[in-house]
């Protein structure tokens, strides 16, 4: 049982540095990397004001990653190096809890500017 939860703390840790990426080149290169940004039946050429979208979920996709590798990185120390139990659950609750934050305003954005 230990070994899922192992892949998902760094499946999870993987994702929020990819995430960290998609943030980047929205944010420098104003190209929107699909996979955490738009629904799939979205298509990035849609967008109405790319400059405005950009500005609106780069900072929230920053967030997003941060936290994900954040948590992934706590969960992995929690589970191989020094029991760290509360902080584990403190993150695992501030990670969910910005998943539907980051869900509802990417919904948001995506009414606004598709």
């Amino acid at each position: 049982m230990d070994s899922i939860w192992s892949f998902m703390d760094i499946l999870i840790l993987a994702c929020g540095v990819y995430a960290l990426y998609s943030a980047y080149i929205l944010k420098t290169q104003g190209k929107i990397i699909q996979t955490f940004l738009l629904a799939r039946d979205t298509k990035p050429e849609d967008c109405k004001d790319l400059p405005g979208y950009a500005s609106a979920m780069s900072p929230k996709l920053y967030v997003m990653g941060g936290v994900m590798v954040a948590y992934g990185v706590i969960s992995l120390i929690n589970t191989y190096m020094v029991e760290v139990n509360s902080l584990y659950w403190v993150f695992m609750i501030v990670m969910f809890g910005c998943l539907v934050w980051y869900a509802i305003a990417a919904k948001r954005a995506s009414e606004k500017y598709f």
